[in-house]
């Protein structure tokens, strides 16, 4: 049985398995994107949350990367240049300071092996 899962169903899904700290809102709504266009693409994705969370981990830094993995990369660039790994990059907009010109924190989310 399938299920057709759109993006407000595909973020909020997360809460209703409890893991919604897993992934930032942002990104669960690029991994959305990141999956539709896989499905356009041939690949059949299923929708699981659960399995999701044990499959991929977000970073906000490289050094929280290099931490994870034990890597020495410089940035998201040259981690995304070895090809080792699915990764989404996306970034979150902090609109504390001003709403015109927010500050913004590029972030990671990767596939893990």
């Amino acid at each position: 049985m399938k299920e057709t899962v759109n993006e407000y169903r595909f973020v909020e899904g997360f809460k209703e398995c409890n893991r919604e700290n897993n992934f930032s809102y942002e990104g669960r709504k690029a991994m959305y994107e990141y999956f539709t266009e896989m499905e356009h693409d041939g690949f059949e994705i299923e929708y699981d949350p659960i399995a999701i969370c044990c499959e991929y981990s977000e970073y906000e830094s490289i050094k929280e990367y290099n931490e994870n993995y034990g890597t020495n990369y410089e940035s998201f660039e040259e981690l995304e240049d070895e090809g080792d790994h699915y990764i989404i990059r996306f970034d979150i907009y902090d609109y504390s300071k001003s709403v015109m010109e927010p500050d913004t924190t590029e972030h990671i989310i990767v596939g893990d092996y």
